[in-house]
């Protein structure tokens, strides 16, 4: 049993969210937001947005991470899976926004170059977009969300051996994580 602590009230959100218990994650992560300590906080946020995407709330995902986005323009954290919930919704515009706002920032950033990936794939720049998640895997090797995303990238060219191999690393990275799977 874990102590009566505020670092247990993120913590055991975060877990439940790593074993895909995402409800009870999310029930308690909105708890948190509305209940005074962690209202203003774009760390808990985004994990509710998170959590959002893992049960396909596209839309309130999009709705969370484009707040935190405002109040905090600067920060990267997490902009890979807001470009991702962009690109599943086909709003090329913001993802094209996003990607220059990302790029400003911090140009050489493995969360810039997946959002800069995504919005090359949204467009059907795929040669472009493999060689942006290869830049962002070069940074961040154990990126599971830039190999499984390669792997379709891969796909969409109709090279299929260097996408079962894309999958493959993910699972290697992370054998529980299920998208690269699906793959």
């Amino acid at each position: 049993v874990l102590p009566d602590h505020w670092m247990s009230k993120l913590f055991i959100p975060r877990t439940l969210m790593e074993l895909q218990y995402n409800e009870d994650a999310l029930t308690m992560l909105n708890d948190l937001h509305k209940g005074g300590l962690f209202n203003a906080s774009t760390w808990v946020q985004s994990q509710i947005a998170i959590c959002q995407l893992n049960l396909r709330e596209v839309d309130d995902a999009l709705t969370n991470f484009s707040a935190i986005h405002e109040r905090d323009p600067y920060c990267l954290d997490n902009l890979d899976l807001y470009s991702n919930a962009l690109y599943v919704k086909g709003r090329g515009a913001d993802l094209a926004t996003l990607a220059h706002q990302a790029t400003s920032t911090e140009r050489y950033s493995w969360l810039t170059c997946t959002v800069v990936a995504n919005w090359y794939s949204i467009r059907g720049h795929h040669e472009r977009a493999v060689v942006y998640f290869q830049r962002a895997l070069k940074l961040n090797p154990r990126y599971i969300g830039a190999w499984t995303l390669l792997g379709l990238e891969y796909m969409e060219m109709k090279n299929t051996n260097a996408a079962i191999e894309s999958y493959r690393r993910a699972v290697d990275v992370n054998p529980r994580d299920y998208r690269a799977w699906y793959g």
